[in-house]
């Protein structure tokens, strides 16, 4: 049996304006359950208590979801660098109109992602286990999704250059910065350009009072990314667009 949901998980989440069901918010626990029976095999999170998993793991993930609001049922949702699923299967379980790929390249991660889903029954969760540069490639993927999500994955400068190619036009990117986000921006003014992003726009995940100080950078595309990019895998990340070495 998962752990008891602590008591300010709906307090928060209210605060957020958000209305999670209490189905929502039981699967919720079963993920977090799931995720930390797999870490005490291989590591997945560097947190142990579990006031901290809600507030950093899930409650943070579900910042993202008013960037989802107007998404039409079964859109396509990819979350880019997913590791143990963060912060895409709080996204499916709250969310499960809409389907969600995992993107995760190490083997161990991407199989404990197929194992969450089928445990907890998320049908419309699907686990890719590749590198970014080479599914961005793919046609069966490339500009074949209406938003992808992601936190933890690098600087913006190379985090475009893995999600921009998988975007449709008129998609978005909602990535989970830190308070550097507007310097990161700066830094890729020329991947935004290359890569086909149109309106760029940085808000506040929590209104005062939270201690988290996640902001959401939403990146939406204008324009086909060129048939160029993403470049050789490791080549983002070695040697980020625009960025003078």
């Amino acid at each position: 049996m998962p752990q008891p949901i602590p008591a300010f998980v709906a307090d928060d989440l209210a605060r957020l304006g958000m209305e999670v069901e209490p189905v929502t918010l039981e699967k919720l626990a079963e993920y977090l359950d799931e995720l930390y029976k797999a870490n005490e095999r291989f590591n997945l999170t560097a947190i142990r208590d579990l006031d901290t998993a809600w507030r950093r793991h899930i409650i943070d993930s579900l910042t993202i979801l008013p960037g989802l609001d107007d998404l039409p049922e079964h859109a396509r949702v990819i979350d880019v660098g997913s590791g143990g699923g963060l912060p895409g299967i709080p996204l499916a379980i709250s969310r499960p109109d809409l389907n969600v790929w995992l993107l995760e390249s190490t083997g161990k991660k991407a199989n404990f992602l197929k194992e969450c889903a089928a445990t907890l029954g998320l049908g419309n969760v699907n686990v890719i286990n590749d590198r970014a540069e080479k599914v961005g490639h793919d046609k069966n993927h490339r500009q074949q999704y209406d938003a992808a999500v992601c936190r933890a994955v690098g600087p913006m400068a190379e985090l475009l250059e893995y999600t921009m190619p998988l975007l449709k036009v008129g998609g978005r990117l909602l990535a989970m910065k830190g308070p550097k986000a507007e310097q990161e921006l700066e830094v890729a003014a020329d991947a935004l350009t290359i890569l086909g992003a149109g309106g760029v726009e940085v808000s506040e995940a929590y209104p005062e009072g939270f201690e988290l100080n996640t902001v959401i950078v939403t990146v939406f595309k204008a324009d086909a990314t060129p048939k160029g990019y993403p470049r050789l895998p490791g080549v983002p990340h070695q040697t980020p667009l625009g960025v003078k070495a």
